[in-house]
């Protein structure tokens, strides 16, 4: 028998995978996992037919020969499964989106992209194979593709988790069921949790990211937590959020984090605490610790391991042209126009920052007939200037917020650097390069030596 299965507590990326399996591999029989995630529990009851699942225990009888493993390579979240497995050493594939350095199912091939959603990674190999999917079948993988990537906007998601999602919506996904089935925060518990966690998070600057962090002690472990925990990202918008909750009943602690930083690589980050998941989402499962002694742990933790933000001064333009306060506006504009520039700071005579003049500066000494009135009489005297170790989360925010195009950085009371609109956006364009040409280095094809 040939059999396919995901890790234990299934999600919907899980769900989403081996529908998809099932489809390219005909012959295989889906063996489920004893645990449904909460957020995907709707979806199973509603298409459990579709996947007709076997339970593990009803392949004890049966020589499994090729196995097929789904959105996960570590041995630990498979292996309910495997103790069902009687005879030895059966063929093992893997599908996985996730960083594969870890992987520790020995014998095992691995074949993986780092795609937003496992999913995609599996709809890719079905869209270029042709093959034809059910609307409802359909529907489930991408409802699984949406809830890892959050709808389509983290920024893990590549160029063919869209294309996937077009060819499941041209298979007949229904957007308005995909939808339900990632609407999670419904019951009053739910709604609670979120209420409390607004009323008690945290922001801090942990090395030049905003972090959100929480602490919530609940008597028992409730469904939903994860999506509780993205919504507060929605709403609050860090660069990462991290909440521990304290289960009374089960005397365990979960640790739920999210990011939307390359830099904050929480595979990294929770591999130190068993954790799994990729670098944009994870959460691990502590035992044996006390709440508030484990939280105080972990907040120094994230102070001596998060990579530091890159700052102001690392993408300021540090050879800029300025001006003199006692320079004439028609001097000023001859300058301007000679060095192509649409402003410029203005220095006293001890090199200190004044001002800044603009075009618009120009324009209206130009109306008033007072071309050769000084600089200092038209340029603009509210600087908003700023020093070199602020983020560039801050910088953006300044940008938006005061609608200007140039950050003067200011140390020891001379100017040092601009950062200009320019600079913000060939970093955004440079980041977005390498986070391309890490995920493409992150995607290797792996066969390991035997089975763990």
């Amino acid at each position: 028998m040939d059999i396919a299965f995901g890790h234990t507590n299934m999600d919907l990326d899980c769900l989403g995978s081996l529908i998809l399996v099932k489809k390219l591999y005909p012959g295989y029989r889906l063996v489920k996992s004893r645990l449904i995630h909460p957020a995907a529990r709707n979806l199973y009851n509603m298409y459990q037919d579709f996947f007709d699942f076997m339970n593990p225990k009803e392949i004890e009888e049966e020589s499994i020969e090729n196995v097929i493993i789904v959105d996960t390579c570590t041995a630990d979240r498979v292996k309910e499964y495997f103790s069902h497995i009687r005879n030895p050493d059966p063929s093992i594939l893997i599908f996985d989106h996730h960083p594969t350095e870890n992987c520790d199912i020995l014998g095992a091939r691995l074949e993986g992209k780092p795609f937003g959603a496992n999913t995609s990674f599996l709809g890719k190999m079905a869209m270029d194979r042709g093959i034809p999917l059910a609307p409802e079948e359909a529907t489930i993988a991408l409802t699984g593709i949406y809830a890892d990537t959050g709808r389509l906007i983290y920024e893990n998601v590549c160029r063919e988790d869209y294309e996937v999602a077009a060819y499941l919506l041209d298979m007949g996904a229904s957007l308005k069921l995909v939808k339900s089935f990632l609407e999670t925060i419904k019951e009053e518990e739910q709604i609670a949790v979120l209420h409390g966690l607004l009323r008690t998070v945290t922001r801090t600057d942990i090395q030049g990211h905003s972090i959100l962090l929480s602490y919530m002690e609940l008597e028992e472990n409730i469904p939903g937590l994860a999506a509780i925990v993205e919504k507060i990202m929605d709403i609050e918008d860090p660069d990462a959020y991290f909440a521990v909750f304290c289960i009374a009943k089960t005397k365990t602690i979960l640790l739920i984090a999210r990011s939307q930083k390359i830099r904050i690589d929480l595979h990294e980050l929770l591999s130190v605490y068993g954790g799994g998941g990729h670098q944009m989402a994870g959460s691990a499962k502590i035992e044996n610790q006390e709440g508030p002694v484990f939280y105080d742990d972990f907040c120094s933790y994230l102070e001596q391991s998060l990579t530091p933000a890159t700052r102001a001064r690392d993408i300021m333009t540090r050879e800029f042209r300025t001006i003199r306060e006692e320079m004439t506006l028609m001097e000023a504009s001859r300058f301007l126009e000679e060095a192509d520039l649409t402003g410029v700071p203005v220095l006293n005579g001890q090199g200190e920052l004044k001002g800044f003049l603009s075009l618009r500066d120009i324009m209206k000494g130009r109306k008033a007939e007072q071309m050769h009135s000084p600089v200092k009489a038209y340029m603009t005297r509210k600087v908003i200037a700023s020093d070199g170790s602020i983020s560039i989360r801050e910088v953006e925010r300044i940008f938006y917020r005061n609608h200007i195009g140039h950050l003067p950085i200011v140390e020891d009371n001379k100017l040092v650097g601009i950062v200009t609109r320019w600079d913000y956006l060939e970093f955004k364009k440079r980041q977005n390069s390498r986070e391309r040409a890490l995920k493409n280095d992150n995607s290797p094809e792996v066969t390991a030596s035997g089975r763990g």
